[in-house]
């Protein structure tokens, strides 16, 4: 069977009593996670408590990636994941998941100089045609409205559901197994070493991953990291995109988070940063925001205020304080039991670093390189 034709996970099924790593949590990150680590030869678990992988914020992302951050941290986590979204051998479908419709990310003038900059350095890392547009209205089918921008035309946008599962078929091909509708309810030491208990047993394992997002804000016990983590709004719509409204790259303006992405040949996500702390994964939606963001994104957008309005979503991330330390004390953090580590919030950035992420987090666990975990 090939890896594409691989069964992805398993409802209901026994678990194992013993694996190498556990992780808990089947977004994109924690898929990133597994997949490398059953790469390497550990036996893998992966338990999610959704019916399916990618069901939580990793679902409701809109999957925009590009090489480019201002956070030189994130920066370096962005650009090798883009990489790595490009290149079609990486993927168990055989094919890239990057749907390459450009990025232009929108600044002020005043930081013409660090946008060239980092436009150099991602053509010399991908052989690429990153740019900067100065002066000019428009770029891509974006109305830059008086800034500037870095356009980076082999970026763009991934499914990152699609994502998940193909990580996670990789996974499982290579010896992990994935148990969804599987509810971890406490981790505890035994013995210097972690026992999972969840609704169907308890699983013992070498180490555990908890990559479990907005859900780190209230942890079951032993999963919960050092650092106190919160909840943030994450509210997007989608617009019809008719003629003679025109194709366009996905954006984002670091002057203001408003940020747009096209959704298939017709339709436009659109968004802006919705400061609404400590809310349910599963609130509902904001009308009032939802209006503003219409008019935030018109003057990028200018055939927005006539556009019909399919859906709007609404979600939320995690957010922690921004961490010290190299890449791997930067990615994970203890919880207070042994061998027990928590994949740092965020801020939003799941999809656009995870390729990286995953990497990194896999090489940490398996060499033992890790920050303290109790």
């Amino acid at each position: 069977m090939s890896q594409e034709g691989t069964p992805v996970f398993r409802r209901g099924a026994e678990l194992p009593v013993r694996a190498d790593v556990v992780v808990v949590g089947a977004g994109i990150t924690g898929a990133a996670v597994a997949h490398h680590l059953a790469r390497r030869g550990a036996r893998v678990v992966v338990l999610e408590r959704a019916a399916r992988p990618g069901a939580g914020a990793t679902g409701h992302s809109g999957g925009m990636v590009r090489a480019y951050d201002e956070d030189p941290a994130i920066a370096a986590l962005a650009l090798p994941s883009l990489a790595v979204y490009r290149d079609p051998g990486r993927w168990a479908s055989g094919r890239a998941p990057l749907h390459a419709v450009g990025a232009v990310t929108a600044a002020d003038p005043a930081r013409g100089t660090a946008l060239r900059e980092a436009a150099a350095r991602i053509n010399d890392a991908l052989g690429a045609s990153a740019h900067v547009v100065g002066g000019a209205a428009e770029a891509a089918g974006i109305h830059l409205a008086g800034g500037i921008a870095l356009v980076e035309p082999e970026a763009g946008w991934v499914a990152p559901a699609e994502v998940t599962v193909d990580w996670l078929r990789q996974a499982v091909a290579d010896g992990a197994a994935v148990h969804c509708a599987a509810e971890v309810r406490a981790v505890q030491d035994d013995g210097g070493r972690p026992a999972v208990v969840t609704d169907a047993g308890v699983l013992h394992a070498g180490a555990v991953v908890s990559a479990v997002g907005p859900w780190a804000a209230d942890p079951v016990p032993g999963l919960r990291p050092a650092t106190p983590v919160r909840t943030r709004s994450i509210q997007v719509s989608i617009v019809e995109r008719r003629p003679p409204a025109p194709p366009h790259a996905t954006f984002v303006d670091l002057r203001t988070g408003r940020y747009a992405k096209p959704v298939g040949t017709d339709r436009t996500l659109i968004g802006m940063s919705h400061l609404v702390w400590d809310c349910p994964v599963d609130a509902p939606p904001d009308p009032a925001h939802v209006q503003a963001t219409v008019s935030a994104l018109t003057p990028h957008l200018p055939w927005l205020p006539t556009a019909h309005r399919v859906t709007t979503i609404r979600a939320a991330d995690a957010y922690a304080p921004a961490p010290g330390g190299g890449a791997a004390s930067g990615l994970l953090e203890g919880t207070g039991v042994p061998h027990v580590w928590s994949v740092r919030a965020w801020n939003g950035g799941g999809v656009k670093t995870a390729p990286e992420a995953g990497r990194l987090i896999a090489d940490a666990v398996a060499a033992g390189t890790l920050p303290p975990s109790a």
